[in-house]
């Protein structure tokens, strides 16, 4: 009866006019173009990893990792190494240096030898039996670790004149009447700061590998101590890094609960910006510093006091708040490989959208050349590339970035936006000469990927905590490691380097110098 019903209402109805149908019809186009789009745009951005936008590496997926690896292995297909190569097995190939365990010959303990008990097939006693042959086998281990419990008696005595003189505790010894020694307490900064390791975690990590009951509190001081050890090394590494003739820097937004830094004056630039933390890095090949802001804008950068003054040459992404030092920078690299992800996010883009973006496959080709051909000359001896290679690269690079600004010219994204593709065209053509900038100078490198590297710990411990309490933390957590990775390439041992910090000496690149 329903279905009767309804049919006889809609045989009730006028038929609709040829115009309604055509309005209806516009309606309907309308809408399936903009859902179109909708689904377009969303499937771009479940596409997108660290190898087309500038989403960090630590972001991605099992399964973008494994396409990433896929890829690498179709490129390195497409591009045979020059000449026949030889089909080779897995594994180490003929000629190369193992890294097996190596007999020693000063072991630190020799044991007596380990006589059998008596004979495998009659049972009969071996005592008289003569020797066949004696094998040698060497153990690398670690002794039992037990925390052990020294007991100083700190005599005081009284001189003649009345002054009583008392006797001073070893270095690192500090607190009582009882405390933890240097060793231990350098381990406990270890484990927590290159462990990325929280401080109830360190605690429970300590007390089962020694033997002791340290409490989270004392981890969180212990971390407290080191970071306030390291101010000079950091006024140091940032004196070391102004005088570096190429530097590399990044930046990072990371999870920071609280703003506890002092609020800026009514005169400051940027005062008004909401909280929005990020962590920053300078580094050189041998010296890294990391720095926490409370914003990712010049508010911050410019209290850094090391951007502003620095005058040589700066590799960096294409982030706009360096523009501003261009004033006083000798020249800017731009990082190809964050182009190289942009040009492949396009050219992904392009290929789901079903237009072709060619342009950009063969930028990143361009680019590739440009790096091979710095290479090969420097493997030659040559200092520089010919001004014929030069200008055979800037054209070419000019050629295909005009083509994919004509090619997107009028396009726009759903938002009335001009399209992403058309905006890094029009950006790789006028900013050609920070992008190729290192094809003039062989000490630039062509990518900005050592200050990322530098900023890993970062998102490790932002993926294990999920975030910083506060700015003033993320910059104590900043400091430490910014002096573990800096004395590490410089070969001091860590806890070597958290026992002198803690002593009240820190390593610091100047200090080195001077010392050597």
């Amino acid at each position: 009866m329903l279905i009767k019903s309804l049919l006889v209402d809609l045989a009730a109805q006028p038929e609709p006019s040829y115009d309604e149908l055509l309005a209806a019809l516009t309606v309907a186009h309308a809408r399936i173009a903009a859902l179109e789009e909708l689904v377009a745009d969303l499937s771009r951005k479940l596409g997108v990893d660290s190898q087309n936008s500038s989403k960090p590496p630590s972001s991605d997926g099992p399964g973008a990792r494994a396409e990433r690896r896929r890829a690498e292995r179709e490129r390195r297909k497409s591009e045979p190494a020059e000449g026949p190569k030889p089909r080779t097995k897995r594994g180490g190939q003929a000629g190369h240096a193992g890294r097996g365990l190596e007999f020693t010959s000063a072991p630190d303990v020799v044991l007596p030898p380990i006589e059998p008990e008596c004979c495998g097939g009659c049972g009969a006693g071996l005592a008289a039996a003569p020797v066949v042959k004696t094998d040698r086998i060497q153990v690398v281990d670690i002794p039992e670790v037990q925390a052990q419990v020294t007991e100083l008696h700190l005599v005081s005595r009284r001189c003649g004149c009345g002054t009583v003189s008392a006797g001073s505790a070893p270095e690192g010894v500090s607190g009582g009447p009882v405390c933890y020694g240097p060793n231990l307490t350098a381990a406990a900064g270890f484990v927590h700061a290159h462990g990325q390791v929280g401080n109830e975690r360190t605690a429970e990590v300590i007390n089962g590998l020694f033997g002791t009951g340290v409490s989270t509190g004392w981890v969180g001081k212990v971390a407290g101590r080191l970071a306030g050890s390291l101010f000079g090394f950091e006024t140091d590494a940032k004196t070391a890094l102004l005088c570096a003739p190429v530097l590399l820097a990044d930046e990072a937004t990371v999870n920071t609960v609280e703003d506890d830094a002092p609020v800026p004056g009514p005169g400051d630039r940027g005062a008004a910006r909401p909280f929005n933390s990020h962590v920053f890095t300078l580094r050189s090949p041998k010296i890294v510093w990391l720095g926490a802001g409370h914003t990712r804008g010049h508010a911050a950068l410019d209290a850094f006091d090391v951007f502003g003054r620095y005058t040589g040459t700066l590799v960096t992404d294409d982030y706009g708040g360096y523009v501003k030092y261009e004033d006083t920078l000798s020249a800017r690299q731009l990082c190809n490989a964050h182009l190289i992800r942009s040009l492949r996010g396009v050219e992904q883009a392009g290929a789901a959208d079903g237009v072709r973006q060619d342009w950009a496959k063969v930028l990143i080709r361009i680019l590739r050349a440009g790096r091979q051909a710095v290479k090969a000359a420097i493997a030659t001896g040559r200092e520089a590339l010919t001004g014929e290679q030069i200008e055979e690269i800037r054209a070419e690079y000019l050629m295909w970035a005009e083509s994919g600004i004509m090619e997107n010219t009028g396009r726009r994204k759903p938002d009335g936006k001009k399209h992403e593709a058309w905006v890094l065209a029009q950006r790789l053509k006028d900013k050609i000469d920070l992008v190729l900038h290192h094809l003039t100078d062989f000490r630039v490198p062509w990518t900005s990927n050592l200050a990322e590297q530098a900023l890993r710990h970062v998102k490790v411990h932002l993926k294990i905590s999920g975030c910083f309490r506060t700015l003033d933390t993320t910059r104590a957590y900043c400091r430490i490691q910014s002096y573990l990775i800096t004395t590490r390439l410089h070969g001091v041992p860590p806890m070597q380097a958290i026992r002198d910090a803690l002593a009240g000496r820190a390593w610091t690149p100047l200090r080195a110098v001077t010392q050597a």
